[in-house]
Protein backbone atom coordinates (compact mmCIF):
# COMPACT_ATOMS: atom_id res chain seq x y z
CA UNK A 1 0.00 0.00 0.00
CA UNK A 2 1.07 3.37 -0.96
CA UNK A 3 -0.28 6.74 0.55
CA UNK A 4 1.93 10.05 0.29
CA UNK A 5 4.76 7.38 -0.07
CA UNK A 6 6.68 10.01 -2.14
CA UNK A 7 8.64 11.88 0.68
CA UNK A 8 10.07 14.75 -2.01
CA UNK A 9 6.14 15.67 -2.40
CA UNK A 10 4.72 18.42 -0.19
CA UNK A 11 1.15 17.42 1.44
CA UNK A 12 -1.17 19.54 3.18
CA UNK A 13 -4.12 17.39 4.62
CA UNK A 14 -7.17 17.77 6.51
CA UNK A 15 -7.21 14.63 8.24
CA UNK A 16 -11.05 14.95 9.59
CA UNK A 17 -12.17 14.44 5.83
CA UNK A 18 -10.39 10.78 5.72
CA UNK A 19 -12.65 8.25 6.96
CA UNK A 20 -11.72 5.87 9.21
CA UNK A 21 -11.26 2.54 8.14
CA UNK A 22 -11.42 -0.52 9.95
CA UNK A 23 -7.95 -2.47 11.15
CA UNK A 24 -7.35 -6.03 11.38
CA UNK A 25 -8.32 -5.81 15.27
CA UNK A 26 -11.82 -5.40 15.89
CA UNK A 27 -12.16 -2.08 17.71
CA UNK A 28 -9.28 -0.72 16.23
CA UNK A 29 -9.93 2.42 13.15
CA UNK A 30 -7.36 4.16 11.22
CA UNK A 31 -7.10 7.29 9.38
CA UNK A 32 -4.10 6.63 7.21
CA UNK A 33 -1.85 9.97 6.41
CA UNK A 34 1.39 8.10 4.67
CA UNK A 35 2.07 4.67 3.99
CA UNK A 36 5.01 2.55 2.51
CA UNK A 37 3.73 -0.90 3.21
CA UNK A 38 0.62 -3.00 4.33
CA UNK A 39 0.27 -4.15 7.81
CA UNK A 40 4.23 -4.29 8.21
CA UNK A 41 4.80 -0.48 7.34
CA UNK A 42 6.34 3.07 7.54
CA UNK A 43 2.94 4.90 8.43
CA UNK A 44 1.77 8.04 9.48
CA UNK A 45 -1.99 7.15 10.83
CA UNK A 46 -4.55 8.08 13.18
CA UNK A 47 -5.42 5.28 15.05
CA UNK A 48 -8.53 5.11 16.99
CA UNK A 49 -9.58 2.63 19.87
CA UNK A 50 -12.90 1.85 21.23
CA UNK A 51 -13.90 1.53 24.65
CA UNK A 52 -12.59 -1.71 26.47
CA UNK A 53 -10.28 -2.49 23.42
CA UNK A 54 -6.83 -4.57 24.72
CA UNK A 55 -4.33 -4.89 21.62
CA UNK A 56 -2.37 -7.99 21.65
CA UNK A 57 0.91 -7.95 22.57
CA UNK A 58 3.56 -6.97 19.88
CA UNK A 59 6.96 -6.05 19.24
CA UNK A 60 8.22 -2.63 17.11
CA UNK A 61 10.93 -3.20 15.39
CA UNK A 62 11.54 0.04 13.64
CA UNK A 63 9.98 1.92 16.95
CA UNK A 64 6.36 3.58 17.58
CA UNK A 65 6.26 7.33 18.47
CA UNK A 66 2.52 8.74 19.28
CA UNK A 67 0.71 11.90 20.41
CA UNK A 68 -2.55 11.40 22.76
CA UNK A 69 -5.03 13.20 20.77
CA UNK A 70 -8.06 12.18 22.80
CA UNK A 71 -9.29 9.27 25.35
CA UNK A 72 -7.08 7.52 27.43
CA UNK A 73 -4.66 4.84 26.82
CA UNK A 74 -3.04 1.91 29.03
CA UNK A 75 0.55 0.73 28.60
CA UNK A 76 2.22 -2.25 30.18
CA UNK A 77 5.43 -0.62 28.93
CA UNK A 78 5.11 3.10 29.53
CA UNK A 79 1.92 3.71 31.31
CA UNK A 80 -0.86 5.81 31.23
CA UNK A 81 -1.23 8.11 28.90
CA UNK A 82 -3.62 11.04 28.59
CA UNK A 83 -4.61 13.88 26.33
CA UNK A 84 -1.43 15.34 24.62
CA UNK A 85 1.29 12.87 25.81
CA UNK A 86 3.74 12.21 24.09
CA UNK A 87 5.79 8.89 23.77
CA UNK A 88 8.42 7.17 22.13
CA UNK A 89 9.20 3.16 22.06
CA UNK A 90 11.89 2.36 20.91
CA UNK A 91 13.26 -0.36 18.19
CA UNK A 92 12.61 -3.93 19.33
CA UNK A 93 10.42 -2.84 22.45
CA UNK A 94 7.45 -5.36 22.96
CA UNK A 95 4.13 -3.86 24.86
CA UNK A 96 0.34 -4.50 25.30
CA UNK A 97 -2.39 -1.47 25.10
CA UNK A 98 -5.49 -1.14 25.90
CA UNK A 99 -8.28 1.15 27.13
CA UNK A 100 -10.90 1.66 29.47
CA UNK A 101 -14.54 2.98 29.11
CA UNK A 102 -13.01 7.00 27.37
CA UNK A 103 -11.33 4.57 24.46
CA UNK A 104 -8.62 6.75 22.96
CA UNK A 105 -7.70 8.15 19.59
CA UNK A 106 -4.08 8.94 18.88
CA UNK A 107 -1.84 10.10 16.31
CA UNK A 108 0.55 7.12 15.36
CA UNK A 109 4.08 7.51 13.54
CA UNK A 110 5.57 3.26 12.91
CA UNK A 111 8.96 2.10 11.69
CA UNK A 112 10.29 5.46 11.37
CA UNK A 113 13.37 5.76 14.00
CA UNK A 114 16.98 3.89 12.88
CA UNK A 115 19.04 4.13 16.45
CA UNK A 116 19.31 1.48 18.98
CA UNK A 117 21.06 3.02 21.13
CA UNK A 118 18.12 5.54 21.79
CA UNK A 119 16.12 4.86 25.56
CA UNK A 120 13.47 2.08 25.16
CA UNK A 121 11.04 4.81 26.62
CA UNK A 122 10.10 8.51 25.95
CA UNK A 123 7.01 9.72 28.12
CA UNK A 124 6.33 13.74 28.16
CA UNK A 125 2.96 15.03 29.81
CA UNK A 126 3.05 18.03 27.94
CA UNK A 127 0.05 19.53 29.70
CA UNK A 128 2.31 19.52 32.78
CA UNK A 129 5.53 20.05 31.93
CA UNK A 130 7.39 23.22 33.64
CA UNK A 131 9.83 22.88 30.67
CA UNK A 132 7.92 25.09 27.85
CA UNK A 133 10.28 27.69 26.65
CA UNK A 134 9.14 31.45 25.76
CA UNK A 135 9.87 32.74 22.23
CA UNK A 136 11.46 36.71 22.47
CA UNK A 137 8.57 37.77 20.49
CA UNK A 138 6.20 36.63 24.02
CA UNK A 139 3.80 34.75 21.61
CA UNK A 140 5.37 31.75 21.39
CA UNK A 141 6.56 28.70 23.31
CA UNK A 142 8.40 25.69 22.86
CA UNK A 143 8.54 22.65 24.58
CA UNK A 144 11.25 19.70 23.50
CA UNK A 145 10.15 16.44 23.35
CA UNK A 146 13.37 14.08 21.90
CA UNK A 147 16.35 14.86 19.49
CA UNK A 148 19.27 12.95 18.25
CA UNK A 149 22.28 14.26 17.04
CA UNK A 150 22.81 11.34 14.81
CA UNK A 151 20.55 11.01 13.00
CA UNK A 152 19.32 14.83 12.46
CA UNK A 153 16.05 14.35 14.11
CA UNK A 154 14.34 16.63 16.82
CA UNK A 155 10.72 16.80 18.23
CA UNK A 156 9.03 19.65 19.83
CA UNK A 157 5.37 21.18 20.26
CA UNK A 158 4.59 24.81 20.30
CA UNK A 159 2.14 27.22 21.18
CA UNK A 160 1.34 30.34 19.13
CA UNK A 161 -1.06 32.35 21.12
CA UNK A 162 -3.84 34.46 19.43
CA UNK A 163 -2.84 37.21 17.18
CA UNK A 164 0.41 35.39 16.27
CA UNK A 165 2.16 36.88 13.73
CA UNK A 166 5.89 36.05 11.61
CA UNK A 167 7.43 36.45 8.42
CA UNK A 168 9.89 33.69 8.98
CA UNK A 169 8.67 31.10 9.46
CA UNK A 170 11.46 28.29 8.22
CA UNK A 171 11.54 25.04 7.31
CA UNK A 172 13.71 23.10 9.04
CA UNK A 173 16.37 21.01 7.65
CA UNK A 174 15.57 17.50 6.91
CA UNK A 175 11.96 17.86 5.83
CA UNK A 176 9.27 19.45 8.51
CA UNK A 177 6.44 17.83 10.18
CA UNK A 178 3.17 19.46 11.75
CA UNK A 179 0.05 17.93 12.92
CA UNK A 180 -2.36 20.72 14.57
CA UNK A 181 -3.43 19.72 17.51
CA UNK A 182 -5.66 22.50 18.62
CA UNK A 183 -6.71 26.12 17.30
CA UNK A 184 -5.68 27.39 13.91
CA UNK A 185 -3.09 28.50 12.06
CA UNK A 186 -2.36 29.90 8.59
CA UNK A 187 0.28 30.19 5.73
CA UNK A 188 0.36 32.33 3.18
CA UNK A 189 2.37 30.73 -0.29
CA UNK A 190 1.26 27.32 1.86
CA UNK A 191 2.96 25.37 -1.20
CA UNK A 192 6.32 27.27 -2.33
CA UNK A 193 4.58 29.93 -4.77
CA UNK A 194 4.99 33.51 -4.90
CA UNK A 195 1.18 33.91 -4.89
CA UNK A 196 0.11 36.24 -1.68
CA UNK A 197 -3.55 35.04 -2.89
CA UNK A 198 -2.69 30.82 -1.88
CA UNK A 199 -3.29 31.23 1.92
CA UNK A 200 -4.29 27.95 3.70
CA UNK A 201 -6.00 28.44 6.92
CA UNK A 202 -5.45 25.07 8.64
CA UNK A 203 -7.08 24.06 11.70
CA UNK A 204 -7.31 20.98 14.46
CA UNK A 205 -6.65 17.88 12.66
CA UNK A 206 -4.30 19.45 9.80
CA UNK A 207 -1.96 17.47 8.73
CA UNK A 208 1.30 19.20 6.96
CA UNK A 209 4.68 17.59 5.43
CA UNK A 210 6.89 19.54 3.17
CA UNK A 211 10.23 17.57 1.96
CA UNK A 212 13.99 17.42 2.57
CA UNK A 213 14.37 19.92 -0.38
CA UNK A 214 12.20 23.00 1.17
CA UNK A 215 14.79 23.15 3.89
CA UNK A 216 15.18 27.02 4.20
CA UNK A 217 12.11 28.38 2.58
CA UNK A 218 10.24 30.90 4.37
CA UNK A 219 6.55 31.34 5.37
CA UNK A 220 4.19 33.67 6.86
CA UNK A 221 2.41 32.93 9.44
CA UNK A 222 -0.56 33.80 11.39
CA UNK A 223 -2.65 32.42 14.17
CA UNK A 224 -5.99 34.23 14.86
CA UNK A 225 -7.28 32.40 17.99
CA UNK A 226 -4.16 30.51 18.68
CA UNK A 227 -3.34 27.23 18.16
CA UNK A 228 -0.85 24.12 19.54
CA UNK A 229 1.42 21.94 17.29
CA UNK A 230 2.83 18.83 17.23
CA UNK A 231 6.53 19.52 15.12
CA UNK A 232 9.04 17.37 13.54
CA UNK A 233 12.30 17.85 11.68
CA UNK A 234 15.44 15.97 10.42
CA UNK A 235 13.46 12.59 9.99
CA UNK A 236 12.63 12.08 5.88
CA UNK A 237 16.01 12.75 5.40
CA UNK A 238 17.19 9.18 7.71
CA UNK A 239 18.02 6.64 6.07
CA UNK A 240 16.12 3.65 7.68
CA UNK A 241 19.20 1.10 6.87
CA UNK A 242 21.99 3.38 8.60
CA UNK A 243 23.17 4.10 12.29
CA UNK A 244 21.03 0.93 13.90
Amino acid sequence: MQICSDLSVPHVIDSNLIPFVDSPKKGVQRRMLDRIGDEVARATTIVKFDPFVKFPRHNHEGGEEFVMLDGRLFDDLSGDHSPLTYCRHGMGTLHEPWTTEEGATLLVKLRQMNDRTEAPITLIDTETSNDWKKDSDAKRERLDLFSNAKTGEYVWMEKLEPGFQSDNWVVGQGGEEIFVLKGDMSFENIDGTDDENNKNKCTKGFWIRRPVDWAGRKFKVTSENGCQLFMKTGHLAMKLDEIR
